[in-house]
């Protein structure tokens, strides 16, 4: 009875067994081994079919092979649809990264991660760290009231001693730069020196050439003298649009821990499970606009505000994650009660 084939191995001349069953199993589907189908790939990386198949209309996402109707992945495309999930996932649209080189993915993925980090003030959408440069903004901070709305963690006195590279401090997310008369070029010297962070110009005297120039640029820039309560309403404004550049607005959250803290709640208020709706709620509300995003397609001219929209409800929702966990952290460790005052020890509670 026939009980396999045998194949020639030419190098050595000497037959080698091949099982029949293993043969069925590759010329039914050749592809089994090195490929995947489009629902384990779903499954796999958390993205739906459907998505998948809206980014193979949409934005050229190919599977490798097609045997009939049914998709087959590759493994590296499974491993870079991972890493555009992950993405995704903190805030990032699909169309700006699923055209991304690995090479370019891991990239963004480490400079995310390592913002994480080493930012954790920007990661819990606390102040902004903001650096000031130029004598006049120096003088100005020292003359207010300390606040909690920005965080100055760096000070020179002027764009020489920003350049300097033997005056390292810490880096800012949001740098205003006081110069006497407006220029692009230190801008752009100020801008290559921190790339990462955004730049507010302060000026006093400006020609209407380098004020059009920094308006197609969409450069920020303010007139000298400032009231301080300007400078900061800007730099908050300024580092929102960092913080979303940066990847900051992922999920803090998964679904199954939200639900476990809205049955935790025991405050007949039920502030926590109000903040959990919303959270679920405007989550709901991001994968939409995602999904409209996708559907006009990465060349229609509504495609880049509805992008921006996606980004703005991903930053809503880390607000509202940041409420949720101040909650719940306040919840865990109440603050110390004082202890009721007594009177004071004597006859009928009367002092000597």
């Amino acid at each position: 009875m026939f009980k396999g084939v045998y194949r020639l191995d030419n190098s050595s001349k000497r037959g080698i067994f091949v099982n029949p069953l293993y043969l069925y199993k590759k010329m039914a589907n050749p592809l089994a081994d090195d490929f995947y189908r489009i629902g384990s790939v779903a499954a796999l990386t958390g993205i739906a079919v459907e998505r998948l198949r809206a980014w193979e209309r949409r934005h050229d996402f190919s599977p490798a092979h097609k045997h009939g109707r049914t998709r087959f992945y590759s493994a590296q495309q499974l491993e870079k649809l991972k890493k555009i999930k992950h993405l995704i996932d903190r805030g990032q649209t699909v169309s700006s990264v699923i055209h991304l080189s690995e090479q370019q993915l891991n990239q963004r993925l480490s400079e995310s991660s390592a913002r994480a980090v080493d930012s954790p003030k920007a990661a819990a959408l606390t102040t902004p760290l903001v650096g000031l440069v130029g004598a006049n903004l120096l003088h100005l901070e020292q003359r207010q009231e300390p606040t909690d709305r920005i965080d100055v963690v760096a000070r020179w006195a002027n764009l020489d001693a920003l350049l300097d590279p033997s005056q390292q401090q810490q880096l800012p997310q949001v740098l205003v730069l006081q110069m006497p008369v407006l220029s692009t070029q230190d801008i752009a010297k100020a801008q290559q020196h921190l790339p990462d962070s955004k730049i507010i110009t302060a000026y006093q005297f400006a020609t209407a050439a380098e004020l059009s120039r920094c308006q197609t640029a969409d450069t920020p820039v303010l007139k000298w003298p400032l009231d301080w309560r300007e400078i900061e309403f800007t730099c908050l404004e300024e580092s929102k649009k960092y913080i979303k550049s940066a990847g900051y607005a992922q999920r803090r959250f998964s679904d199954e821990e939200l639900i476990a803290l809205a049955v935790s709640d025991t405050d007949p208020n039920q502030p926590t499970q109000h903040l959990v709706e919303a959270v679920h709620q405007i989550n709901a509300l991001s994968a939409y606009l995602q999904t409209c995003a996708e559907e006009h397609g990465s060349g229609a001219i509504a495609h880049g505000p509805l992008d921006e929209a996606c980004s703005d409800a991903a930053y809503a929702r880390a607000y509202l994650e940041s409420a949720l966990h101040t909650i719940t952290a306040t919840a865990e460790n109440p603050p110390p009660q004082q202890a009721p005052n007594r009177p004071p020890s004597g006859p009928s509670g009367l002092a000597h």
